[in-house]
């Protein structure tokens, strides 16, 4: 028998191996923006180091194997922001670029990406944007509920293939009222809006006030329902009437199945904590990205408005 003493301390040396940094593509291909990536190198999991964007790579963007115009060229006048935790889990953020292009990403088309640096090895990755698809039996309900609004909506999956979506809810709303000193306050809310469902194929959680649903956005498949009429039922919760608000939003997603397992695998990356997608080796995000990390994904966003 072994009895270790609670005074005694073990001091174990790891023998890690040294970080080759490789490069980093993060992009979204949708219908409605021009191209647009970002690109950056990764650090080692046990490092102090910070990612950086890197302003002199040469990147390709190729639909159905034919390259598109001239390189994507890095737009250094506009910053973009990327949140990440550091280690004493306070959110930072990192000032990247995007490397962009003048062409617009088209609905039924393959695209690969291609990037090559002197310092790194090449790196490519593909995506495929699926085609529209037509939402009908659009329905708004302000009457039923004072405190919710019920949104119906149906479409019609495709039988041929797996199917991934996504539903999004936007709003801008604007409530004006008379205080106890008689004087005008106003509050103004852009953005995501919370909604509840039953929906058998959205993610099912313990029943909260009789849903099994609630979010500001879902991402789900077509398992249940493949080849057929598909209807989707919510209710939407806001402390604001239906006249409050400005405009209200349904943008409904299809993606592609790469996309979808990144999207997927993001919950597992929250609860496993969020290291940045920027960061080293051990972040269990998916990533399609051949010879580095990130991701190159797409989809094919329709937006309804509900109220314009």
């Amino acid at each position: 028998m072994f009895i270790v003493s609670c005074d005694m301390e073990t001091v174990i040396d790891l023998d890690i191996p040294s970080h080759e940094p490789v490069l980093v593509l993060n992009g979204l291909l949708d219908t409605e923006t021009n191209a647009q990536v970002v690109i950056s190198h990764s650090v080692g999991a046990f490092s102090t180091a910070i990612p950086s964007f890197i302003n002199d790579a040469n990147v390709l963007l190729y639909k159905n194997n034919e390259l598109i115009g001239i390189p994507l060229l890095p737009d250094l006048e506009n910053l973009v922001y990327v949140n990440y935790i550091d280690d004493s889990q306070n959110v930072d953020s990192l000032a990247m670029y995007y490397y962009k292009s003048d062409y617009k990403p088209e609905k039924n088309e393959n695209y690969r990406i291609e990037v090559n640096h002197s310092d790194y090895p090449s790196i490519s990755a593909e995506t495929y944007i699926p085609d529209d698809i037509s939402l009908y039996n659009i329905d708004i309900d302000t009457i039923s509920s004072e405190e919710k609004i019920g949104f119906t909506f149906s479409f019609d999956d495709n039988a041929s293939q797996q199917n991934y979506y996504r539903l999004k809810l936007f709003s801008s709303c604007k409530k004006e009222w008379e205080n106890e000193d008689g004087d005008i306050e106003e509050w103004n809310f852009r953005g995501d809006t919370r909604f509840m469902s039953n929906d058998p194929s959205f993610p099912s959680e313990i029943p909260f006030e009789g849903y099994t649903f609630e979010g500001d956005n879902v991402v789900f498949t077509d398992a249940l329902f493949n080849g057929q009429q598909k209807t989707i039922t919510l209710d939407v919760i806001s402390d604001l009437k239906y006249a409050d608000c400005d405009t209200i939003i349904i943008q409904f997603s299809t993606f592609s199945d790469d996309t979808y397992s990144y999207y997927n695998s993001l919950g597992d990356h929250s609860e496993k904590g969020e290291l940045s997608i920027f960061g080293g080796e051990v972040i269990p995000v998916y990533s399609n990205v051949e010879n580095g990390l990130g991701v190159f994904i797409s989809t094919n966003a329709q937006q309804i408005y509900l109220k314009p």
